[in-house]
């Protein structure tokens, strides 16, 4: 089965982006400012507070910070900080 985990680095002025896939939970997409940190926006966090009954607000956050994308794809994680990275196709 698939698994996957890209994030683009972010860059001046510009916050990163971190994509994970599992065949449980589908796609995630969120954006990752310069430490790492998933950054959740004002409007989706309105969103939610405004049309998501307050039961339901807790496992809410959990999907938008990616936490069941974290906890599926963290055994497959073997690289820590300073280790090789193999590129297998590098674009740019």
């Amino acid at each position: 089965m698939l698994r996957f985990e890209v994030t683009e680095e972010p860059s001046p002025g510009m916050d990163g982006e971190r994509f994970c896939y599992a065949p449980q939970l589908g796609l995630w997409r969120g954006r990752a400012s310069a430490n790492g940190d998933i950054v959740v926006g004002e409007d989706r966090l309105r969103t939610l507070l405004v049309g998501v009954p307050a039961v339901q607000v807790p496992g809410r956050v959990r999907e938008l910070l990616g936490s069941d994308w974290d906890e599926a794809l963290e055994p497959f994680r073997l690289a820590g900080d300073g280790a090789p990275v193999t590129w297998l196709h590098q674009v740019g």
